[in-house]
Order: C-alpha cells, then sequence, then structure tokens
C-alpha cells in the first residue's frame, strides 16, 4: 500500500471515530441536560412527573441531533416566513 494511501485511510479513520464521539457527546448532553432541569424542577415544586416529562423532550432532542449531525434533517436557514412565492414577489 502506498503512503498516501495510508494516509488518507489513517484521515478517514480519524473523521469516522471524531463523528461517532460527536453524536456520542451530543446524544449524552441532550439527555442530561434535560434530566437535570427536570430533576431541579421537581425538586423545587416536589412533584414527580417533570423528569419523566423532560427525559421524552431530551430523548426528541437528542434524535433531532443526531439527524443533524448526520445530514438527514437540514434545519432551514433562510428567514422565517419567506416561501419561494414570497421570493418571486418580492423580485418583481
Amino acid at each position: 500500500m502506498r503512503k498516501r494511501d495510508q494516509t488518507k485511510n489513517r484521515r478517514e479513520t480519524m473523521k469516522a471515530i471524531a463523528m461517532i464521539l460527536q453524536l456520542g457527546l451530543s446524544v449524552l448532553t441532550c439527555m442530561g441536560m434535560s434530566l437535570a432541569i427536570g430533576y431541579y424542577i421537581d425538586r423545587l415544586f416536589r412533584t414527580t412527573i417533570w423528569v419523566p416529562v423532560m427525559m421524552v423532550i431530551g430523548i426528541l432532542a437528542a434524535i433531532r441531533s443526531m439527524l443533524v449531525l448526520t445530514g438527514h434533517y437540514k434545519p432551514n436557514s433562510s428567514e422565517k416566513g419567506t416561501t419561494d412565492g414570497d421570493s418571486k414577489e418580492k423580485s418583481d
């Protein structure tokens, strides 16, 4: 195997490892923060409902984060409320 092929393989391997680590950290962050907020709200108001509610919200946020990082979902970066029809009307 050529040296540049080894370098290319090493670079691709490092990119894959970085993506796996980024996915794991984003899932842990989303779920950990939402669980911490739910626990704090439960302790503050002496209830037991907020931890499961925030856990569901954390799971949904983690799924969205995974989709964004893998490229399956791309949030709309244009202005809110503008559609193709609106942009055509503005240019006329």
